[in-house]
């Protein structure tokens, strides 16, 4: 019975996660000689975009960082208006040397299930000139209801983006179905939480785990 309630309550919850027809969009073509070492230091989101409407992923701020065992890459936030929280996962390097832009991000929790405790997810760099601006988004696909899921970073060095360096960011969003009308422009004013937290916790923009 106890199982029969988790697998109806994910099969809800899938259902208003996942909301775009068909499979993640192919053949789409991303930074070209991407280059991963002029990715370092602060990232501010100015723009965003989400396919399920949820904006639980604001004044987001992604960092690389260098450690022993890796590249990682930190994503901190402020949930829902309230929570300053952050997440850390370890930077897939493409074998592929013709593909340097498709990037993975992978995480590690220690308390989770056997099959839970490592988690990779798609981070796909589609335009950046390093200096000004950068478009990177993550796309899921569930085969149980045929659908995707598509969250979009428009990403700047400052907390503004000039308008030269928009219109670059945001014209291959065409590419994946994403009308640069539909982006969220963030309020950097509004970025001040109530409640701190030191302990890494799951990234919003990534949610499902294994295929569903």
């Amino acid at each position: 019975m106890l199982r029969i309630l988790i697998f109806v309550s994910l099969l809800c919850n899938v259902f208003g996660y996942f909301t775009l027809p068909g499979k993640c969009p192919e053949r789409v073509n991303l930074k070209e000689d991407f280059r991963l070492a002029e990715f370092y230091n602060d990232w501010y989101q100015t723009y965003s975009y989400s396919s399920d409407g949820h904006r639980h992923n604001n004044c987001s701020v992604l960092n690389l960082i260098t450690k022993p065992t890796g590249i990682y890459l930190n994503q901190s936030r402020v949930d829902r208006g309230l929570f300053h929280r952050y997440s850390v996962g370890r930077m897939v390097i493409p074998s592929d040397i013709e593909k340097p832009a498709y990037l993975d991000i992978e995480f590690q929790f220690e308390n989770a299930p056997r099959r839970l405790k490592t988690r990779r997810y798609p981070f796909r760099v589609l335009a950046t000139n390093y200096n000004y601006y950068a478009t990177v988004y993550t796309c899921e696909y569930s085969p149980l209801i045929d659908k995707h899921f598509i969250y979009v970073w428009v990403l700047s060095r400052s907390h503004l983006l000039n308008e030269v360096s928009l219109a670059l960011a945001t014209k291959p969003l065409q590419q994946i179905g994403v009308d640069p009308a539909k982006l969220v422009k963030e309020d950097w004013s509004k970025c001040q939480p109530k409640y701190y937290e030191d302990q890494a916790t799951e990234p919003m923009t990534f949610r499902y785990p294994v295929p569903i």
